[in-house]
């Protein structure tokens, strides 16, 4: 069954107009900044429909190419992460933002991942949906240390409602996959915005340096700034500063967070709203079936306007065929670092 999607309730004029507001909100009177919410969130609900497309299509394709076991997970970006990029860029139109629905996929292995971005490259000028742009972040890491594959499709549907609306794809392997989920949950439990590459520098370059370290086990390139260093200087380098700042330690803590898992090992095709309170300790899914979306869109945007300020609090929706594969898609929601922590234990292993 076909979840029901809200219709468009603004123009793209609208829109934009809105998302110029909201990068000033200090500038808003507490009217105009609900007002200019509103826009922004009737906006966001539109991607759900080109979302589903897109997971459907790509699960055909995974299954096509060998790939069927990849992880696959669907969520629309969270409400304090587009704010948070249009005041970070003063050019970002709300209108034209290319992320707010998103696609995660999870390979085994670097060849997997080569195998399923290549499919799409190949099949690039023949696709019903324009491919706007294609980012390997796996030969030319982010500076933060970032790697993975992305493709952001413009959306071509008959519907004016949902048509030009773009989604964006990832690829990452297992291993690029536990590096992202790690520093989006230390980044959680100490308040900073290390996926922004803010904060504390030693915290950042200890995460840029694993991200390296990540890149030769997987035979890619490592950041620049770490070329010149060995293998033997860069293992070292991350010795040190986990002692220095105590990692292992830390992730003790974090994995005191209760784990409110429903008793359940498979679901089908459900939404999911996820909440990790950093403060409590605590990490909650309340899941919906796919003929109760709307049911799972209030849930999520209740626990949403709830956290709004609170960057210890954090809530997303998403959608999912199974618990296992939700929590492997999603463990910095869980507070999941064990296999961070395995790796790291087997880098700063004596040798």
């Amino acid at each position: 069954m076909v979840p029901p999607f809200e219709a468009r309730q603004y123009s793209d004029s609208q829109v934009k107009k809105a998302g110029e507001k909201l990068k000033h909100p200090e500038n808003l009177a507490p009217q105009e900044r609900a007002a200019a919410i509103q826009v922004l969130v009737n906006y966001r609900l539109l991607h759900y429909a080109p979302l589903n497309t897109f997971q459907a299509t790509l699960r055909k394709r995974l299954k096509a190419l060998g790939c069927s076991k990849a992880i696959v997970a669907q969520r629309i970006k969270r409400l304090p992460t587009i704010l948070e990029k249009l005041q970070r860029f003063p050019s970002m139109q709300l209108n034209r933002m290319q992320d707010i629905g998103g696609i995660r996929t999870i390979a085994a292995n670097m060849a997997e991942l080569d195998k399923i971005y290549a499919s799409y490259a190949a099949n690039r000028g023949r696709m019903r949906h324009q491919v706007v742009r294609m980012d390997d972040y796996v030969a030319r890491p982010k500076e933060s240390g970032y790697r993975g594959r992305h493709i952001v499709f413009r959306y071509s549907h008959k519907l004016p409602d949902y048509n030009g609306l773009h989604v964006e794809m990832q690829f990452r392997t297992r291993l690029q996959h536990v590096w992202a989920t790690a520093v989006e949950t230390f980044e959680a439990f100490m308040g900073e915005q290390f996926k922004s590459s803010k904060g504390d520098t030693r915290w950042l370059e200890f995460f840029a340096l694993v991200s390296s370290a990540y890149a030769l086990q997987e035979k890619q390139p490592v950041l620049a700034r770490h070329s010149a260093l060995s293998p033997a200087q860069l293992l070292e380098n991350i010795r040190k500063m986990e002692h220095e700042l105590c990692v292992l330690k830390k992730i003790q803590g974090f994995s005191s967070v209760s784990k409110l898992l429903p008793n359940i090992t498979k679901v089908q095709d459900s939404y999911a709203v996820l909440l990790l309170d950093t403060h409590e300790k605590a990490a909650q899914v309340r899941l919906f079936p796919v003929s109760q979306y709307m049911e799972a869109y209030d849930c999520y945007s209740r626990e949403e306007q709830r956290s709004e300020g609170d960057s210890r609090r954090q809530v997303v929706l998403v959608k999912t065929d199974s618990l296992l594969r939700l929590q492997k898609a999603y463990p910095n929601y869980f507070a999941d670092l064990k296999e961070f922590r395995r790796h790291l234990l087997r880098i700063i292993a004596p040798s």
